[in-house]
């Protein structure tokens, strides 16, 4: 029992050496990662400049498959920029995004399935720490015809830049940091149509005046793990009770530096288009780069 006791007291210690090695290391990488995030939610002065694309994949292929199922093919590309400008006396912020993306199954004519051009700018006066006033410009569109499916037939009911909608608005905004702004204010909503009028009152163009609310929420966990999500909603004075809401949520996991994992969600509600709520869920694998 003698020999066996020094064994043992070594073992103990080389093993509180180890803990005390990962707690030190543990503790370190913690405070590199809360260091970068903090740098993360600040702005630095002059422009602050982010460009990155995405294409994503899913595929499901059947070959004598006795149980059935289809062959199904989506694919979705997108780019997502920001350039904002941050001085002592004023913030201008513009961001923009863009998607497309189609879905082909068991050799029919591919459809689309993503399609959104999202450009949005806003510039703010810093008068006070976090209340501050702002004038923003928004405008949503898609690039490609858009169909609906009946039976063996398809009807076309958007295109280009039919319908667009232009948002104009000014107000008071909250952005204690980076990763958080919200703003309300009036706001002037332009909708412009050419073939499809439906969505504009029956007119080339229809303008309607009301409240506007926008919300920005970003969050990024242990460096491999982004959650953002933008609500915009809209309300005119004539159906106050029929607001337009936006709302696009997407949490991005990186599995290496150029793969990544997506889950997306978006909802919409435009009492022009339907009188339900709009819901779209996508969980997708594919890859991302970084330019700026």
């Amino acid at each position: 029992m003698r020999f066996k006791v020094p064994w043992m007291v070594l073992l103990v210690w080389g093993l509180v050496a180890f803990c005390n090695a990962q707690n030190k290391a543990l503790f370190e990488h913690l405070k590199k990662v809360e260091k970068k995030q903090k740098n993360y939610n600040k702005l630095q002065p002059g422009w602050n400049l982010n460009l990155s694309s995405t294409l994503t994949v899913t595929q499901t292929a059947y070959h004598q498959w006795a149980a059935g199922g289809s062959n199904v093919l989506v694919w979705v590309a997108g780019v997502d920029g920001t350039a904002i400008l941050d001085t002592v006396n004023w913030n201008w912020a513009n961001e923009s995004k863009i998607l497309f993306g189609k879905a082909k199954q068991n050799g029919e004519p591919a459809r689309k399935t993503d399609d959104l051009i999202d450009l949005e700018s806003v510039l703010t006066y810093k008068k006070k720490e976090f209340l501050n006033p702002y004038i923003s410009l928004n405008l949503r569109t898609q690039m490609a015809p858009g169909y609906k499916y009946e039976a063996e037939r398809r009807i076309k009911i958007s295109d280009f830049f039919d319908p667009a909608y232009f948002t104009s608005g000014v107000g008071v905004g909250y952005s204690p940091k980076k990763t958080f702004r919200t703003r309300i204010g009036l706001a002037a909503q332009t909708t412009f149509a050419h073939q499809f009028t439906q969505y504009a009152n029956d007119k080339k163009w229809n303008v309607e005046s009301g409240i506007q609310w926008v919300t920005h929420a970003e969050r990024r966990l242990w460096e491999k793990l982004l959650i953002r999500s933008r609500l915009n909603m809209f309300s005119s004075f004539e159906k106050f009770e029929y607001g337009n809401i936006f709302w696009d949520t997407l949490i991005q996991a990186s599995i290496t530096k150029y793969i990544i994992v997506n889950i997306q969600t978006l909802v919409l509600y435009d009492a022009k288009v339907s009188k339900k709520t709009q819901l779209k869920e996508v969980l997708s694998i594919g890859i991302k780069y970084t330019f700026i």
